[in-house]
């Protein structure tokens, strides 16, 4: 993937707990601000978003008929307090 150049200004504060990390995780500042924005906006590759889809039907979760579930769903929705 392509990458673009950016400026960023941080406070010093700021930007020596992101030095700090960035030894801790044996990685750049840059990687940590691009992982954090990744994360917070929900930017995902296509391939992650397919991992994360298969990683979600291997869970073997039990699925019962569909117009059962929706029955299910129904009754809890209208069940009294």
């Amino acid at each position: 993937m392509a990458l673009k150049k950016t400026t960023l200004l941080f406070e010093e504060q700021a930007y020596k707990k992101l030095q700090e990390k960035s030894k801790l995780e044996k990685t750049s500042v840059g990687e940590l601000v691009r992982e954090a924005v990744t994360n917070y906006y929900g930017i995902k590759s296509s391939k992650e978003k397919m991992d994360a889809l298969q990683k979600l039907g291997s869970l073997n979760m039990p699925v019962s008929d569909y117009k059962e579930m929706e029955k299910d769903i129904i009754k809890e929705l209208f069940k009294p307090f």
